[in-house]
This record gives C-alpha cells, structure tokens and sequence, in this order.
C-alpha cells in the first residue's frame, strides 16, 4: 500500500450510534456499511457490549472479521495478521474468523469484589446480581440476548440506585481501587483502567505498526463513555444522546478538543440516522481526498 494512501479505520459505538438506542437496527447505516467495506473499509465497533454479544451481531452486520473492542475497552480483537511480525504473548488463539482476543483490564471477578465491599455503603443494582429476566426489561433485549449480555470478562455495568449527590463519592472510592465509572447510553459502567480511548489508541498502533501506513480514523459516539474515543481519533462524530446526557455535557469540558468543529462534527438527528448524518459530512468536509474522489462523497 502506498504512502500516500489514507486507509479508513472507523471506530463507531453501538447503542444509540450505529443502532438504534430502542430497536437495536442500524437502519440506514447498513448501506453505507456495505459501500465502505467494498472500499476497504476498517469498521470496528467499540462497546459496552459484551464479546459474546459481538459475535452475532457482526455476522448480521456483514462486519465478520473486523476487530472489535468490547466492555468499554476491557477487551481488543485483532485480527492474526496484525500480530504476524510482533506477536503478543497475552493474544488468544484465532477464532473462526482469525481474531486474537487481548484482556487490556482488570478482570471482572476483581471488579465484583469490590463493589461488593462497597455495596454495604451505596445503594446499586449490578448485572452480576440480576436474573436475566430483569437484565431483559432493563435493555430490551429477548431473554437470549440478555444472557449473551450478561457474561462479561472486563466490566460491571450497574444501575445507581443512591442519591444522585453521592455518585461522586462513589466514584472517588472506586477509583481508590483502581477502577473507573463511566456513563454509557442505559447504564454506569465500572471498569478497570482503560476505557474506549485507550483501546482505540491501542488498537491504531497495531494497525500502524503491522500495515506501515496512518490510517485516517473517524468515531462515532453518543454516551459520556464515547468522549475517549471521539478524543483519539482524526475526526469524530458526537450523536445526540437518549434520555439524560448532563453527565457526557459535564465531561465535554474536559475533552477541549471536542469543541473545535475542524475535529468534531456535531449530529443533529440522533442513532444511525445521526451516524450517517456525520458520516457524510466527514467524507464531504474531511482527509484524505481520495474517500471523497470515487463515489462515496456526500
């Protein structure tokens, strides 16, 4: 590949971006996914959801064999050929379709005990303590889904059943342990130190480094817990988020980069209608000009 060529490698969440945050359709998004992976396209969701979530949802998305990063950054699938020239001694076997799967935090059994010193103090409800018909009515999803969602390695989504005041104090003990609280689309997530914006920037230098090329990276995002990787990338594209977003609206101060709209495209509709909203704006406004130059301009 030469030099002068810009690969796209596009980082997207999932619910409320790419899917639709109610009925979980990528709606008019699925077309553009099919003309940018006949282009050659990189399309790697970067989610909350779970890795055995992942595996399904690939297949009907056409994006079998992508890389993948799953629990808010907890977990990288890359694919075998991005490790060829410098293996990782912590990389899984291939799976079927030739991934590696990386753990990149603390492991989920160390999460739980945690939260489980800490439950005596504030009042939450966590997956781990949940049956999956009530992980079902909290997402939506058929009892099938919910136990996909349900089997973590990386990260504890719970709901926050305390005053709102003390989420804060919350946190700061967490993070006493090491861990993080993120707001994601439906749920707080605790996770160990990492979050999307490490694993992006992570799984781009693999990518450099086994391609010998800069990729052009765009991402997508609407939750609080997307800010990291809409701060990693080339230019991003913020979706208007579901529900309450004063928590992703606070934590914008602290990515100023987000602000500046040559990086940052705000989308007016929100989900996959915004994701394509953003998506055509980049591909009219953004680099490299060759993404613009045969047939997937605006």
């Amino acid at each position: 590949m030469s030099e002068t060529q810009a690969p796209l490698l596009l980082l997207t969440d999932l619910d409320g971006s790419l899917l639709d945050h109610h009925d979980y359709s990528p709606g008019p998004a699925r077309s553009w996914l099919t003309r940018l992976r006949a282009r050659g396209a990189w399309i790697v969701p970067n989610t909350s959801k779970t890795a055995a979530e992942l595996a399904p949802l690939m297949d009907s998305l056409g994006l079998a064999g992508q890389p993948w990063i799953a629990e808010n950054g907890g977990v990288v699938a890359l694919p075998a050929d991005w490790l060829s020239a410098y293996p990782l001694e912590e990389a899984s076997a291939p799976d079927a379709h030739g991934l590696c799967r990386i753990a990149v935090a603390m492991p989920r059994d160390r999460i739980l005990a945690v939260l489980e010193e800490l439950s005596g103090e504030f009042a939450f409800e966590g997956f781990a303590s949940m049956p999956v018909a009530r992980i079902s009515e909290l997402t939506g999803l058929g009892e099938g889904d919910a136990v996909l969602a349900g089997q973590r390695d990386a990260s504890e989504p719970l709901v926050w059943r305390d005053a709102p005041e003390r989420l804060e104090d919350f946190r700061m003990r967490l993070a006493g342990h090491g861990l993080k609280l993120t707001r994601g689309g439906r749920f707080h997530h605790v996770t160990g130190d990492s979050d999307k914006g490490v694993a992006a920037r992570y799984l781009i230098a693999r990518y450099r480094l086994c391609e010998r090329v800069r990729p052009w990276t765009l991402g997508f995002g609407d939750g609080a817990n997307d800010l990291p990787l809409l701060a990693a990338v080339d230019n991003a594209v913020l979706i208007p988020g579901v529900g309450d977003t004063s928590q992703r609206d606070r934590e914008l101060a602290d990515y100023p980069q987000l602000a500046d709209e040559r990086r940052c495209f705000r989308a007016n509709l929100p989900g996959p209608q915004g994701w394509v909203e953003g998506l055509r704006h980049w591909l009219a406004n953004g680099q490299p000009e060759e993404w613009t130059s045969r047939g997937l301009g605006a």
